[in-house]
């Protein structure tokens, strides 16, 4: 069963992968660099942090943190599985579209999408009263999560899992900012 999993993500990779175009390369390139990452952190943060009339601080840190411990979670579960990248695979040589050609770092599971479905769930909950922001926080983060199959970074299984991953932290680190700011309004009355 899992060598026919493997088989199956790797096929899906290849006709994914090969679903290029020239002009959207520099395009994924930016969307997957960390400048690009820490402008939309950043804003945000800032949104968040900003929204209404008062300073949303305690928001801001349950979401920094969240952003955190799922970068770090995702790094060790790649540290532990250690499984290798598509760019990595010597018999598919120029058969891929890799515009960056290698990577030390592993592959399963991948750490861009679980970070930005991390921050884009959380966003999205934060925001349930205007969804606008909460979808396209979503679409960015799905764009970021193709953009790895697209420049040969990850399978698509490494992506999925990724975006289970980080919309469980998403969700896990919204509830119990939900839970904190309850907890907080109770002892105040």
């Amino acid at each position: 069963m899992l060598y026919k999993l493997i088989e199956w993500d790797k096929e899906l990779f290849l006709f994914l992968n090969s679903k290029h175009i020239g002009w959207l390369d520099p395009v994924m390139l930016v969307l997957s660099s960390y400048p690009c990452w820490i402008v939309v952190c950043l804003t945000m943060v800032a949104i968040i942090y900003f929204r209404g009339r008062e300073r949303n601080l305690h928001a801001t840190v349950f979401f920094l943190v969240s952003i955190g411990c799922s970068a770090l979670l995702t790094n060790l579960v790649k540290f532990v599985i250690g499984r290798p990248r598509p760019i990595h695979n010597t018999d598919w040589g120029d058969t891929i579209h890799a515009i960056e050609k290698y990577s030390t770092s592993s592959s399963f599971f991948s750490s861009h999408s679980a970070t930005t479905f991390t921050m884009a769930v959380f966003f999205f909950l934060f925001f349930r009263s205007n969804k606008l922001f909460g979808w396209i926080a979503i679409l960015w983060a799905t764009t970021v999560a193709y953009s790895r199959i697209y420049l040969a970074k990850h399978y698509p299984f490494d992506v999925f899992c990724g975006i289970v991953f980080g919309s469980l932290i998403g969700v896990l680190g919204y509830k119990l900012y939900e839970y904190y700011k309850k907890k907080n309004e109770t002892l105040e009355a």
